[in-house]
């Protein structure tokens, strides 16, 4: 089982369960205690409108090696700890950039910031 690295986007089973399967990031797999059970993923979606929450558009000067064919938000409420046999084989692989990496950042600590 490959163990993938923090900012890793790829595609997953969808753990909202509102699709099939969704893109997602990975904040946490490599260096997770339990890597061979569960990794931190946060979702990506093609639709903003449905949300209560901020959701930013990522673009592709967040991406290297992966693109998507319409516009994607990053969905930094939805959070989830899944198994790495949800990750989807076959399906393209890429990494944030280090402004990718700041987004994400500032996106999850501005949606917890606004929690409290």
């Amino acid at each position: 089982m490959t163990k993938h690295p923090t900012g890793t986007v790829t595609w997953a089973q969808d753990p909202t369960g509102a699709h099939h399967e969704r893109p997602i990031i990975i904040l946490s797999h490599q260096n997770r205690p339990y890597n061979s059970s569960e990794c931190t993923v946060v979702c990506l979606g093609t639709d903003s409108s449905k949300h209560p929450h901020t959701t930013p558009e990522i673009t592709d000067k967040h991406l290297n090696g992966i693109t998507f064919g319409s516009t994607t938000y990053l969905l930094p409420w939805a959070l989830y700890t899944i198994a790495p046999g949800a990750l989807l084989p076959g399906k393209p692989v890429g990494q944030l950039t280090e402004v990718g990496e700041q987004f994400v950042g500032e996106a999850l600590y501005k949606l917890a910031r606004d929690a409290f």
